[in-house]
C-alpha cells in the first residue's frame, strides 16, 4: 500500500494554507443586511401548536405540518394533524387524508423540482408512506410506487442535488440509489454491503453538488454517489488517509462544501480538511487547514456552498448566525437570536427565514441595504472627494478621516505642522485645490494643507468664521457672530466686507458668479462688490437653514419646518417648492443625475422628484444609522453618489440603485371566496392554479357577495405594506379604501351588474409595489329583472292587450256577461286570502290522517313515527298561520314572533314550561324568518318532547340579538335527553343543521348535561 502523497497533492495542501491564512487576516465586511420580523399566532390564524415540520415551495407559500391547536384544546385524546399554508399575511389550512388505524407520530416535507412537494408520514406502526402534493391544485396523491415497496427495503432518505429529488434505500444487504418524480420511483443504482446488516439505518447523507456521500449508522458501510446518482465507489479505509500516512474509517462526516472544482469535508475530531481526489478516489487531510475548522464543522452550506449557517445554542436561547462562503471566506452577515427548541426553515438565503416555536411562527425578511454607514457615532460636517473612491471628512469635534466606499474602510488623519498637530475641528467647508493641497478653516483660523496632509509654510491665517467658500479666485469666510470676509487667492490678508458686523451667516451657497447665503437678515446676496438682504412675508427669517445653488432648480433654501423655497434671484421672492409631511428640518439639499431632490433632514433622507411630486423617505429599516443629519453635510460627487452625514455617522448610496424597485416584488390575489352555485356550498379559493387562471367570477342572484384576501412575495416583509382597494362599475368611481395585512377585502349586497375590483399594495412611502391586480365580478340578476324575461313580459303583454283591445271592440254587447265575470274575478281574489287558512286546514287533515293510522296500528316503533311526522306537520301549521296572518308580510319582530310560538306550544304540550326571554328589536325579512322559526320550531318541540321527562321545573332560555354585523341566537333548556332518543334527536338535528344552511350561520353546541345552542347568522342575509 503506498503511503506517499503525490508532489501535486503537496503543492495543492501549501495553496490551501496560504488561502486559510489570507482568511484569519482578511478585513471583514461591513454587513449591508436589514432584518424585519413579524411574529404570528393563533389569533392571526396560525392554529399549529406543535409543528413537525416547514417548507417553501417554488411560489412562495409556506407549508407548515403540525398539531391542530384547536384539537388540543377541545378535543381529548388522538390529536388532528394538518397543514397550514402561509402566504405572508394569512394562513389556510389543509387537512391531511384520513389514515384509519394508523397514528401519525411525526412528518416532514421534502421539494420537488417543480410545482409541487413531497408529504413523508411517520407512524408509531405502519411503515412511513409518501404522498405528493401538487402545489398549484392543492391535491394531495399517495406515491404508491413508494408506499408499497416490497417489505425487504427498509430505511429510506431524501436527498437534493440541482433541480432532482434522489433517495437512499437499504435492504439488509444493499445500498440502493433511486430518483422520485411526482408519482414515479425509478431505481438508478445498487451495491451489496459486505455482510448483510439486520438495522442499515442510515447516518447522513452528505451532498457536495458534484458528489454525495452516503454511511450507515452503526456499520462501516458507506458509498459516493456522483450527480446523476450513480455509485461511483464503495468506500473503504483505502480512501481515507490522514497527514501521518494512516488510513481510517470515518464514523462521523460533520459537513460537505466545494470550492472550485474541488470538494472538501470534516471527519470525526480532525481538525484540518480533506479533499477529495476524484482521479484516484481518496480523501486526503490538508495540514495546517484547521484555523477555522471549529466554524466550519458546524455549517450549513446553501446548494450552491455560497453561503452557510449554524445555530449555536446557550443556556435559554440560541443564535442562529448567518455567513457568506467565499474560496475559505466567511462573513457573518447575520445574527438571529431565538428560543431553544425552535425549527428554522428557509426559503432562501438571505431573503426569508421562519422560526417555529410552539404555537409562534415569527418570518424574518432580509433585505440588503443600498445605504453604507461610515464614521458611526462620529458627527460629519463636511466631504469632499480625493480619489475614485476615496473621500475626505470632517467631523465636529474628532478631526478628519479618509474613506474608502469600495474598500470599505476608514481612517483618521492627523493635519502637521512640522512636528507638531493640528487639532482641526468644527470644520463647515473643504476646498481641494487643482494642485490637491487642501483648504479648510476652525472658528479661528484657515489652513492650507498639501497632499501630504502636512501644513504648507505660512498659510495658517488668523480669520474669525468657520464658514467658509471659494467663488472664482476669491474666498469668503464667515462668522456667526457677524462680519463677512474675503481673500482674493494669493493674497496674504483678509478683508471684512463692510457693513457686515451684523450679519450672521449660516450657510454660503454660489452659482459661480453670486455669492448666497442664509443669515440673520435673511437671504444674503453679494455680487460686485456689493451685497443685498431680503427679507419675506410668507417665511419667518429665523426659520431658514440650508442654502443650495442647483443648476435645474436655482437657488434653494430649507427651514426649521421642513419646508424647500426657491429664491427667485428676479423678483427676490422665496417660492414653495417642498413641505415635508413631518415638518422635519432640511439641512441639505442636492439633486442627482435624474433631477431627483435629495433631502438631508432630521427624520431620514427624503427623495423628491417636482414634476411627479412623488417621495420617499429613507430611514432606520432601509439601512440609516441616524435620522437626524447635520447641516453642511450633503455632498454628491462627479460620478453621481450621495454622502449625506448626521450626528453619528455618514450615509454613501448611489442614487440609481437605492432608487431602483425590485421587479421580484408583485402583490398576489391568495384567496377569492364566493358562492358555488353548481356545489351550492360557499367556497374558499386558495389553489395558486386558481387564482392564476381566474380574471373573473360570477356571482348567483341570490349570493351576490364575495371576499379576497392579497399578500405580497418577494424580497419585503409584509407587515411594511400597506393595500388600497376600490370596486368600480360603469356607473360610479369608487374611492379607495386602504386595508393591511392579513385583512379580509368583503364586499356584500351588491347590486346586479359588473364591477371591476383593483387592489394596489404600497409600501412605506405610499409608492405602488408592482402591477395593479384587477378581477372582474359579475353580479347576476334575479330573472324576473332580466332583459330576456322583462321582453317576454312585455310581448305577453301587449298580445294579451290586442286581444282584450279586440274582444272589447267585438263583444260590447255582452258588457252584462263581463261585468259577471268581474265579479268572478273578485270573487277568486277573495279566496286568494283564504289560501293561506285552507293549506292550514289541508296540514291538520294531514295529521288527523296520520292520527288515525297511528290510532290503529299495532307496530309501536311506527305509532311513534308517525307521532313525530304528525305533530311536526302541526308544528308547520301553526308556524304558517303566525307567518302569514300578520300585517306586513315582508318582515317579522323577533321578539313578537318568538312569543306566539311560545305561546302556541304552550297549547300544543300539557308541560309546564317557563320560558326565558332576552330578545332585543331585531326584525327579520321572510327569507330568514321562515328557515329561523322551523330551527325554532325543531328545538321547542325536541325540549317539550325529549328534555323534561325527570325534570321538576322545567326552563327554556331564548335570546337573539345583534352583534355588528351578525346576529346571535342561543338557545338551552335546563332538561336531560335519554340515550335511546338519539336517533330522533338525530333527525331533528338533521332539521337545524339544513335550516342553518339556508341561513348561512355556524352553529355551536356545547357538550353540556343539558342542550345548549349557538347560532351565529349574517344581519343582512
Amino acid at each position: 500500500m503506498n503511503y506517499l502523497i503525490p508532489a501535486y497533492s503537496i503543492l495543492k495542501h501549501i495553496f490551501l494554507f496560504i488561502v486559510l491564512y489570507s482568511t484569519a487576516v482578511w478585513s471583514q465586511e461591513e454587513s449591508s443586511l436589514l432584518i424585519s420580523s413579524s411574529t404570528y399566532t393563533s389569533s392571526d390564524g396560525y392554529l399549529i401548536s406543535s409543528p413537525y415540520h416547514a417548507i417553501y415551495d417554488n411560489s412562495g407559500w409556506l407549508w407548515i405540518l403540525g398539531e391542530n391547536k384547536l384539537s388540543n384544546e377541545y378535543v381529548f385524546g388522538e390529536k388532528e394533524i394538518i397543514i397550514q399554508r402561509f402566504d405572508g399575511a394569512n394562513f389556510f389550512s389543509l387537512k391531511i387524508p384520513k389514515t384509519p388505524g394508523k397514528k401519525i407520530k411525526k412528518g416532514h416535507f421534502f421539494k420537488h423540482k417543480e410545482k409541487g412537494i413531497y408529504l413523508k408520514l411517520y407512524y408509531e406502526v405502519a411503515r412511513a408512506e409518501l404522498s405528493y402534493i401538487n402545489t398549484e391544485s392543492l391535491e394531495m396523491i399517495a406515491v404508491d410506487a413508494y408506499n408499497s415497496l416490497d417489505k425487504k427495503y427498509i430505511i429510506a432518505e431524501e436527498y437534493e442535488v440541482e433541480d432532482h429529488t434522489r433517495l437512499i434505500i437499504t435492504s439488509k444487504n444493499k445500498f440502493y440509489s433511486a430518483e422520485i418524480d411526482q408519482q414515479n420511483l425509478k431505481l438508478i443504482d445498487s451495491i451489496p454491503f459486505d455482510k448483510p446488516v439486520n438495522e442499515p439505518f442510515l447516518a447522513f447523507t452528505r451532498t457536495a453538488k458534484d458528489y454525495s456521500m452516503v454511511k450507515l449508522l452503526f456499520q462501516k458501510e458507506a458509498i459516493l454517489l456522483d450527480s446523476n446518482g450513480k455509485i461511483t465507489n464503495k468506500l473503504s479505509e483505502a480512501n481515507f488517509i490522514d497527514n501521518n500516512g494512516m488510513h481510517f474509517f470515518p464514523n462521523k462526516i460533520h459537513n460537505a462544501f466545494k470550492v472550485n472544482d474541488t470538494c472538501y469535508y470534516y471527519f470525526d475530531d480532525y481538525q484540518n480538511l480533506f479533499a477529495f481526489d476524484k482521479k484516484d478516489n481518496r480523501f486526503t487531510e490538508l495540514p495546517n487547514t484547521g484555523k477555522c475548522s471549529e466554524l466550519y464543522k458546524r455549517l450549513q452550506f446553501t446548494e450552491d456552498h455560497k453561503h452557510a449557517f449554524f445555530k449555536a445554542l446557550f443556556s435559554d436561547y440560541s443564535d442562529y448566525q448567518l455567513y457568506n462562503f467565499k474560496n475559505f471566506k466567511t462573513d457573518k452577515i447575520a445574527t438571529i437570536r431565538m428560543k431553544n427548541l425552535s425549527e428554522t426553515y428557509f426559503k432562501e438565503f438571505g431573503k426569508d427565514l421562519v422560526v417555529t416555536s410552539g404555537n409562534q411562527l415569527t418570518s424574518y425578511t432580509f433585505k440588503e441595504s443600498k445605504i453604507k454607514t461610515f464614521l458611526k457615532d462620529k458627527s460629519v460636517r463636511t466631504i469632499k472627494r480625493l480619489g475614485n473612491s476615496t473621500y475626505i471628512v470632517a467631523t465636529d469635534s474628532e478631526g478628519f478621516f479618509i474613506i474608502d466606499v469600495k474598500k470599505n474602510t476608514e481612517r483618521q488623519i492627523q493635519f502637521m505642522d512640522k512636528t507638531v498637530e493640528l487639532p482641526i475641528n468644527y470644520s463647515r467647508d473643504i476646498l481641494i485645490e487643482d494642485n490637491n493641497t487642501i483648504i479648510t478653516a476652525d472658528s479661528n483660523y484657515l489652513y492650507t494643507i498639501d497632499s501630504n496632509y502636512n501644513l504648507v509654510d505660512q498659510k495658517k491665517k488668523k480669520v474669525l468664521g468657520e464658514e467658509i467658500i471659494k467663488v472664482k479666485d476669491t474666498i469668503f469666510t464667515a462668522n456667526q457672530n457677524g462680519n463677512v470676509s474675503k481673500q482674493v487667492v494669493n493674497d496674504e490678508t483678509f478683508t471684512v466686507i463692510k457693513n457686515t458686523e451684523n450679519i450672521r451667516i449660516r450657510e454660503f451657497a454660489t452659482d459661480g458668479t453670486t455669492l448666497y447665503a442664509t443669515s440673520s437678515q435673511g437671504i444674503f446676496e453679494y455680487v460686485n462688490g456689493t451685497f443685498q438682504t431680503y427679507e419675506f412675508e410668507n417665511e419667518d427669517t429665523d426659520n431658514l437653514l440650508s442654502i443650495k445653488y442647483l443648476p435645474n432648480y436655482g437657488v434653494l433654501v430649507s427651514t426649521k419646518f421642513g419646508e424647500v423655497y426657491t429664491f427667485d434671484t428676479t423678483t427676490k421672492k422665496l417660492k414653495l417648492l417642498y413641505e415635508d409631511e413631518l415638518n422635519a428640518s432640511i439641512v441639505g439639499m442636492v439633486a442627482d443625475d435624474n433631477n431627483n431632490l435629495w433631502l438631508n433632514t432630521y427624520a431620514g433622507i427624503v427623495s423628491f422628484h417636482p414634476l411627479t411630486n412623488k417621495v420617499v423617505r429613507y430611514t432606520l429599516k432601509d439601512g440609516l444609522y441616524e435620522l437626524e443629519g447635520n447641516r453642511f453635510s450633503t455632498y454628491k460627487d462627479p460620478d453621481g453618489n450621495i454622502l449625506m452625514g448626521s450626528f453619528k455617522g455618514l450615509s454613501f448610496f448611489n442614487p440609481n440603485k437605492i432608487a431602483q424597485n425590485n421587479v421580484s416584488i408583485k402583490p398576489q390575489i391568495t384567496s377569492i371566496s364566493f358562492f358555488n352555485s353548481k356545489e351550492g356550498r360557499w367556497e374558499i379559493n386558495t389553489a395558486p392554479g386558481f387564482l392564476k387562471n381566474t380574471k373573473e367570477i360570477r356571482l348567483p342572484s341570490e349570493y351576490r357577495r364575495f371576499s379576497t384576501t392579497v399578500s405580497v412575495f418577494g424580497e419585503v416583509s409584509t407587515r411594511d405594506v400597506k393595500y388600497r382597494y376600490r370596486l368600480l362599475n360603469k356607473d360610479s368611481n369608487s374611492d379607495w379604501f386602504t386595508s393591511y395585512p392579513g385583512k379580509e377585502l368583503l364586499y356584500a349586497n351588491l347590486a346586479a351588474g359588473t364591477y371591476t375590483l383593483q387592489i394596489e399594495a404600497l409600501d412605506s412611502s405610499k409608492n405602488k409595489i408592482g402591477d395593479t391586480l384587477k378581477l372582474r365580478i359579475i353580479a347576476q340578476e334575479v330573472f324576473y329583472k332580466t332583459w330576456w324575461f322583462i321582453m317576454l313580459v312585455m310581448i305577453v303583454t301587449v298580445g294579451i292587450l290586442s286581444i282584450l283591445f279586440s274582444q272589447y271592440k267585438s263583444k260590447q254587447t255582452l258588457y252584462a256577461k263581463n261585468e259577471i265575470a268581474l265579479n268572478e274575478a273578485n270573487i277568486k281574489s277573495d279566496m286568494m286570502l283564504e289560501i293561506h287558512h285552507r293549506i292550514k286546514n289541508n296540514l291538520q287533515i294531514v295529521s288527523a290522517l296520520l292520527g288515525w293510522q297511528r290510532a290503529n296500528s299495532d307496530n309501536m316503533e311506527l305509532k311513534l313515527k308517525l307521532e313525530d311526522s304528525q305533530n311536526r306537520i302541526m308544528s308547520i301549521a301553526g308556524i304558517h298561520d303566525l307567518l302569514y296572518n300578520t300585517d306586513n308580510q315582508n318582515t317579522v319582530e323577533v321578539k313578537e314572533y318568538v312569543k306566539n310560538i311560545i305561546g302556541y306550544y304552550k297549547k300544543l304540550y300539557l308541560i309546564d314550561v317557563n320560558y326565558h326571554l332576552k330578545i332585543d328589536s331585531t326584525v327579520l325579512n321572510t327569507d330568514q324568518a321562515t328557515p329561523f322559526s322551523l330551527l325554532l320550531n325543531e328545538l321547542i318541540n325536541n325540549s317539550n318532547k325529549h328534555a323534561f321527562d325527570v325534570i321538576d321545573h322545567p326552563e327554556i332560555t331564548i335570546c337573539f340579538t345583534q352583534m355588528g354585523e351578525y346576529y346571535k341566537f342561543e338557545y338551552f333548556d335546563n332538561g336531560n335527553f335519554k340515550q335511546e332518543d338519539d336517533k330522533k334527536k338525530a333527525m331533528g338535528m338533521r332539521i337545524v343543521e339544513m335550516m342553518n344552511r339556508q341561513l348561512k350561520g355556524s352553529i355551536e353546541i356545547k357538550k353540556t348535561s343539558n342542550f345548549h345552542l349557538t347560532l351565529l347568522l349574517p344581519s343582512h342575509g
